[in-house]
C-alpha cells in the first residue's frame, strides 16, 4: 500500500510519524482482512473500524490532546462521542465553525488572573489579607493593560474584556490541521455515512444478505461485490492507492 498521507486527495489524518505509522499499520491489517475474509460482517466491521480510529485520532490531534493519550488514558474514546454518527457531525461543525474564523483578525489570549494557587490558598488569603486580594487585582488590570492598551477604554468602562466580542473570532485550531479537514468534502462524508450504515446492520445481524443490503448489493456474489465496494470506500476516505493484488480481479489498480 502506497503512502496514506497523499496530497492530491483527502486522507483523515494530521499529526506526526508516529502517529502516521500507527494508522498505516492499522489500514494496512484491516485492507489484508477484508481483500482475505469470506464474511461479509467481517470484511464491513474491519472497514468500519479503521475509519473510526482514524476521525478520533483526526480530532484529537486537531485539538491538542493526543499528547496526553496513553494505552490506559485514551481520550479518543473518553472525550469524544461513542455514537459515530455523533462523532462525524462534531468533526463536520468543528470544519464549518473553523472555516468561518477570520485568521486575520486576533485576539490577546494571556487574560488576567495571572496569579493561580490551590484554593486553599487563595481563600486563606481572601479571608487574612483581603486588601492584598483587591491590590493584586488591580495589578493584573494594570498590566494587562499595559500590555493591550488598545483594550484600554473596554476595561475602564467596566466591560468584560476577557470575552471576545462576535466580531473578533480568531483561529483557534492548527492551520495545517485546518487545511487538511478542509479537503473532507460532501463526498468524503457521505462515504463515511455509508460504511457506517453497514456496520450498524453489522452490529447487530449475522445474516450476510441483510448487511449487504445496507450497499444494496444482493444475490451470490454478495461477498465479492462488498468486498469490492469496502475496498473502493477505504481507498476514497483514506485517499490511498492499492498495490496490485490488493485489487478484485475485475477492478484496474488506481
Amino acid at each position: 500500500m502506497n503512502d496514506i498521507w497523499d496530497e492530491s486527495g483527502s486522507s483523515p489524518f494530521w499529526g506526526d510519524i508516529k502517529q502516521l505509522q500507527k494508522l498505516s499499520d492499522l489500514l494496512n491489517q484491516s485492507i489484508k482482512i477484508v481483500i482475505d475474509s469470506e464474511s461479509i460482517r467481517e470484511i464491513v466491521l474491519e472497514s468500519w473500524i479503521v475509519l473510526d480510529y482514524a476521525v478520533r485520532d483526526l480530532l484529537v490531534s486537531g485539538f491538542g490532546l493526543y499528547k496526553y493519550c496513553n494505552k490506559d488514558f485514551d481520550l479518543r474514546g473518553i472525550l469524544l462521542p461513542i455514537s459515530f454518527r455523533a462523532l462525524i457531525k462534531l468533526l463536520r461543525d468543528t470544519i464549518n465553525y473553523q472555516s468561518g474564523l477570520n485568521p486575520k483578525q486576533s485576539h490577546p489570549n494571556d487574560y488576567p488572573p495571572y496569579t493561580n494557587s490551590s484554593y486553599d490558598f487563595l481563600k486563606y488569603l481572601k479571608e487574612k489579607h483581603p486588601k492584598i486580594v483587591e491590590k493584586l487585582k488591580e495589578i493584573e488590570t494594570e498590566f494587562f493593560i499595559n500590555k493591550h492598551p488598545e483594550l484600554a477604554d473596554q476595561v475602564k468602562q467596566g466591560q468584560q474584556f476577557y470575552k471576545m466580542p462576535p466580531e473578533d473570532r480568531f483561529e483557534g485550531l492548527p492551520s495545517g490541521w485546518i487545511e487538511v479537514v478542509s479537503k473532507l468534502g460532501d463526498d468524503w462524508f457521505a462515504d463515511a455515512e455509508s460504511l457506517n450504515k453497514a456496520r450498524n446492520e453489522a452490529a447487530h445481524s449475522y445474516d450476510q444478505s441483510t448487511i449487504a443490503e445496507a450497499f444494496g448489493i444482493h444475490g451470490s456474489r454478495s461477498v465479492e461485490l462488498v468486498r469490492n465496494k469496502c475496498l473502493k470506500l477505504l481507498k476514497s476516505l483514506f485517499g490511498i492507492t492499492l498495490k496490485h493484488g490488493e485489487t478484485d480481479k475485475d477492478e484496474k489498480p488506481v
